[in-house]
C-alpha cells in the first residue's frame, strides 16, 4: 500500500512542478494598436507586468518580446528601456529584449513602442498583430495559446484594421455664412467682378496621413481672366505663388496633421475682359510624398485628390452720374445785387462708386461767380472765361458713392449788363472722364435734356435806380420803367 502512495505523491510533485505559459505569472499587453492607415508612419506600444506583485517570485530578465509585423508594415525603430532588432533584409519580425528583473519593488517593465512605417498599397480591412513573451524561466510553448491582450498565456493579440489614407479637397471657403461643401462646388456668393480683385478659398483635409508626408502640394488652375494677387490666410501657413502659366498656381504646407484641416484663402485679380457672365471653373489637386495628384482632374473631379469651384462672372459695377436739378432763390435775381444761391444738383444712380468728379456750369453773360456757399462732397471752384461772355464754373469734387446725391450752392452776381427780365438758361453737366474738357458741357448747352446735364431759367430784374444812374434816387414806384 506504501508504494502506490508513494508514486502519487512523486507523481503529484511532478506535476506541479512542470512550468506552464498560462501559469507563468506574468501579463503581456499589447496595445493601444492604433488603425493602420496607409502611406505612412505607425507604432504601436507593449509591456510586461507580474500578474501578482505579491506573489512572492522573482522573475529574471532577459525577456524576450517577438512580434511579426501585419504585411505591408515595415519595423523603423523602437522607444522605450527595451533594445529591439530585426534580422538583415527582413523589416517584420521584431525582436526585443527587456533586461531588469520583475518583482516586488519593479512589478512592470519598462515602456517600448515599435515604430514603423506603412506602405500605400496596403488593402483596407481587418488585421490583428501578434506578439510573444517568454524567458529561460518561462519558455514560450510550441504552440502557444494566443489570447486578447492582456494576455497571461504568453501570447497576445489586438485586433485593427488597414485604412487608405486620403488627403483631399475638402471645400471652398465659406459663402453666405456657410462652407461650399464638398471637392465639387458651386459657388453662390456674389459673382467675380470684372476689373476687382475677389477671394478664393480652398480648404484640404487629412485622414491618415502624418508629419512623415510631406510636403503637402495643392496645384489650382485658374480660368483665363483671373490671375494670382497674392496670400491673404492661411492655416497652417501655405506658401503659394504663379507657376508657368500663370494661370498655375502651386501652394505647399510642410503637412496636415491626422484627422487635420488647412485651408488658404488666396486674392485673385479679375480681368476687365473676363468673360461674362460665365461660369468659369477652378480646379484644383492636391498630393504629398505618398499620395500623387491625379492626372485627369478636369475629366474626373471628383474623384480623391481633385476638387473643382464653379465661379460665376459679371460685368463691372460703373457709376452713372446724372442731372438732379438747378435751382436759383430768389425767385427773380435783381442785377446789380448778389443772389443766392445757385444749387447744383446731381445722383449716382449707377451700381459702381463714382471716382472724382468734374461739375461744370454755364452761366449767362454777365453772371458773374463769387464763390461757393456749401457743397457735399466738399468742392473747389473757379471760373473761366469772360464774364461778358459768359463765364463757366469748373468744380472738382469726390466722387459720391453708388445711390448718392450731390450738391454745389454758388454765390452769383449778375451784373447791370445782364439781359432783363430774362430768364436767362444755366446749364450744368457732370463728368467723370479724366482728365475732363468742357466737351461734355457743350453738349449740354446744345441739349440740356440728356441724362448727365441739368438746367434752370433766371429771370431777371433791372431796379429804376440802376437805370438812371445818380438820378436813380429820384426813382419810384409810379415811373416807367424805361431801359436805355
Amino acid at each position: 500500500m506504501r508504494r502506490p502512495f508513494a508514486v502519487f505523491l512523486i507523481g503529484l510533485a511532478a506535476l506541479c512542478a512542470v512550468p506552464a505559459a498560462s501559469a507563468a505569472g506574468l501579463r503581456l499587453t499589447v496595445g493601444p494598436v492604433p488603425t493602420i492607415y496607409s502611406g505612412t508612419t505607425y507604432y504601436f506600444s507593449a509591456g510586461i507586468e507580474k500578474e501578482d506583485r505579491n506573489d512572492g517570485i522573482v522573475h529574471h530578465a532577459p525577456f524576450t518580446f517577438r512580434t511579426t509585423l501585419p504585411p505591408g508594415v515595415e519595423y523603423a525603430g523602437w522607444n522605450g528601456g527595451w533594445t529591439c532588432s530585426t534580422p538583415p533584409g527582413n523589416r517584420r519580425d521584431v525582436t526585443c529584449v527587456y533586461p531588469t528583473d520583475l518583482n516586488f519593488f519593479n512589478p512592470a517593465s519598462g515602456y517600448l513602442q515599435i515604430n514603423a512605417t506603412v506602405v500605400p498599397t496596403v488593402t483596407p480591412g481587418p488585421v490583428n498583430v501578434v506578439a510573444t513573451l517568454e524567458s529561460s524561466e518561462v519558455p514560450l510553448p510550441q504552440n502557444p495559446t494566443c489570447a486578447p491582450s492582456p494576455s497571461v498565456t504568453g501570447c497576445a493579440s489586438a485586433a485593427t484594421s488597414y485604412v487608405q489614407s486620403q488627403i483631399r479637397i475638402n471645400d471652398w471657403g465659406y459663402t453666405n455664412g456657410t462652407v461650399t461643401n464638398g471637392p465639387v462646388a458651386v459657388w453662390t456668393g456674389a459673382p467675380f467682378e470684372a476689373g476687382t480683385q475677389n477671394m478664393l478659398v480652398f480648404g484640404v483635409s487629412n485622414s491618415g496621413y502624418g508629419p512623415a508626408n510631406t510636403p503637402v502640394t495643392v496645384d489650382l488652375d485658374l480660368p483665363a481672366g483671373f490671375v494670382y494677387a497674392g496670400m491673404f490666410a492661411s492655416n497652417p501657413a501655405f506658401g503659394c505663388a504663379a507657376q508657368t502659366p500663370p494661370t498655375h498656381v502651386r501652394c505647399t504646407t510642410p503637412y496636415l496633421i491626422d484627422q487635420g484641416y488647412g485651408f488658404a484663402s488666396l486674392r485673385i485679380d479679375v480681368a476687365p475682359d473676363v468673360a461674362v457672365p460665365g461660369p468659369l471653373y477652378v480646379h484644383a489637386r492636391v498630393a504629398n510624398d505618398a499620395q500623387a495628384a491625379p492626372a485627369d482632374c478636369v475629366a474626373n473631379p471628383l474623384q480623391t485628390g481633385c476638387g473643382r469651384l464653379q465661379v460665376p462672372t459679371r460685368a463691372p459695377r460703373v457709376p452713372t452720374l446724372v442731372g438732379d436739378s438747378v435751382t436759383h432763390v430768389p425767385a427773380t435775381f435783381t442785377l446789380g445785387q448778389e443772389a443766392g444761391p445757385v444749387v447744383v444738383s446731381y445722383r449716382n444712380v449707377g451700381e459702381g462708386n463714382a471716382g472724382a468728379t468734374t461739375v461744370y456750369v454755364q452761366l449767362p453773360p454777365y453772371f458773374e461767380y463769387r464763390g461757393v456757399f456749401s457743397a457735399s462732397p466738399a468742392a473747389t471752384c473757379l471760373s473761366q472765361g469772360q464774364v461778358a461772355a459768359g463765364a463757366v464754373v469748373v468744380c472738382q469734387t469726390a466722387g459720391l458713392l453708388s445711390g448718392g446725391l450731390g450738391w454745389i450752392s454758388l454765390r452769383l452776381l449778375p451784373h447791370a449788363q445782364a439781359a432783363s427780365p430774362g430768364p436767362l438758361p444755366v446749364v450744368a453737366a457732370f463728368d467723370l472722364a479724366t482728365p475732363s474738357t468742357t466737351a461734355i458741357l457743350q453738349s449740354c448747352v446744345a441739349n440740356p435734356a440728356q441724362a448727365f446735364c441739368a438746367n434752370d431759367a433766371i429771370p431777371t430784374f433791372f431796379p429804376c435806380a440802376l437805370q438812371h444812374g445818380d438820378e436813380g434816387i429820384f426813382c419810384d414806384g409810379f415811373q416807367p420803367f424805361v431801359r436805355p
